[in-house]
């Protein structure tokens, strides 16, 4: 499945947001009215354990923990709780571990005291890999085909690929697009048609100048989400590697 997403700079960040920026006490809000979305990444040298809680669903408030309730991770005998993070958009939960490799496990606990219950998500990351091509500072043509290939595949687990490109407009603006194809089979092979995607065939870019594309290969594992969290909550481990400044000429 392939999704696009477009945006003009300096507006990326409002438009890609669909989160709200009001902030509610979790003290005021009843535990099956919490939407959860419970991740773990690695990008091969440690790993985040993330927790965002909104009311309701993915577009509610945002939920900030009262003091009487808590997030914590567990890595075998190792828990740590989960600190407050917050941006111009978000409010989240975070902590690191050391801990990176396949099979790892996560115990995610959000203890509730008003309701006396602990919700529990367990997560496993998936096998670690790199990405083998293409490879940085590379330079193709809108025409060709941009071949992405990893180490480790044959696994059980799936992939997500997202590109992210910057270019120019014939206006002198600059315009970000975002294109995600999802849950690719894990066989260490991914070729993209660049001509197809909607990001280079725009009739108001300028063909004079090169694009910039980022990609980022994710294999993930989901997790289970307890079932006392609001409906569509989600829960999910994942191997993060990225290449970015690849160039590609719209000529």
């Amino acid at each position: 499945m392939r999704k696009l997403a477009y945006f003009v700079l300096p507006f990326a960040l409002s438009a890609l947001s669909g989160c709200s920026t009001e902030t509610t006490e979790s003290d005021n809000v009843k535990t099956r009215a919490i939407w959860s979305n419970i991740y773990v990444t690695s990008g091969g040298d440690d790993s985040r354990v993330i927790a965002e809680l909104n009311l309701t669903d993915e577009f509610g408030n945002n939920i900030s923990l009262s003091s009487s309730d808590k997030l914590e991770a567990s890595v075998g005998n190792d828990t740590k709780s989960l600190e407050k993070h917050t941006d111009v958009f978000d409010v989240d939960y975070r902590a690191i571990f050391d801990a990176h490799s396949e099979n790892t496990q996560y115990v995610v606990n959000f203890v509730r005291s008003e309701d006396n219950v602990t919700l529990t998500n367990t997560l496993t990351l998936p096998r670690p890999f790199e990405i083998l091509a293409p490879q940085k500072n590379q330079s193709f043509a809108k025409s060709e085909s941009l071949v992405i290939e990893w180490s480790n595949y044959n696994t059980a687990d799936k992939l997500d690929v997202t590109l992210n490109s910057i270019c120019k407009l014939k206006d002198g603006a600059t315009q970000g697009n975002a294109e995600k194809f999802e849950n690719i089979t894990d066989d260490g092979k991914l070729t993209i048609d660049l001509e197809a995607l909607d990001m280079f065939t725009d009739e108001n870019l300028n063909t004079r100048q090169d694009c910039t594309l980022d990609l980022l290969v994710e294999r993930f594992r989901l997790g289970n989400v307890d079932n006392n969290y609001a409906a569509g909550s989600k829960s999910r481990a994942s191997q993060q590697r990225r290449l970015s400044d690849i160039s590609i000429s719209l000529r």
